[in-house]
């Protein structure tokens, strides 16, 4: 490698590096400012057969939250029941925590074309096991108080 080859490299790396700091993982950056509001409904990822549904009291239910995953994607372990949910504020950035039983599970907030998306790294981060969620409706409270879920 020439002398200019290896000033292109070290200005290059860091620069990559710098810039990939700023994105989550899959391209999406994350998503800041996220309200509560903004997160309540029911949200899917068909990838991992996982459904959350996010309610405005604080309360949460949840289908096959994977726990564990095979470096190939196949879910081994999963965790669902009723729960609690909050957005928990650290720094810049937000995430969402939900609590089914014992096991809290925190998942990244992130933005793909102004579209909030839910998103859940299974085990290693360099494994790559990933589920992404999107909202299929939002709660709105009816006359009576009551949420019903409407199709968004």
């Amino acid at each position: 490698m020439n002398s200019r080859a290896w000033k292109c490299a070290l200005v290059s790396v860091p620069l990559a590096l710098s810039v990939s700091g700023c994105v989550g993982w899959g391209g999406y950056p994350h998503a800041k400012n996220v309200h509560e509001s903004q997160l309540m409904g029911t949200w899917r990822a068909q990838k991992c057969h996982t459904t959350l549904t996010l309610n405005s009291d604080g309360s949460a239910s949840a289908t096959g939250i994977p726990t564990e995953m095979e470096l190939d994607g196949k879910v081994t372990q999963k965790v669902g029941g009723d729960g609690t949910w909050e957005i928990d504020e650290s720094g810049d950035t937000r995430q969402l925590d939900v609590t089914i039983g014992d096991q809290e599970t925190a998942f990244d907030l992130y933005r793909d074309e102004g579209r909030l998306l839910v998103g859940l790294t299974v085990g290693d981060p360099d494994d790559a096991n990933r589920c992404v969620l999107t909202r299929q409706s939002a709660a709105h409270p009816d006359r009576q108080g009551r949420a019903d879920t409407q199709a968004a």
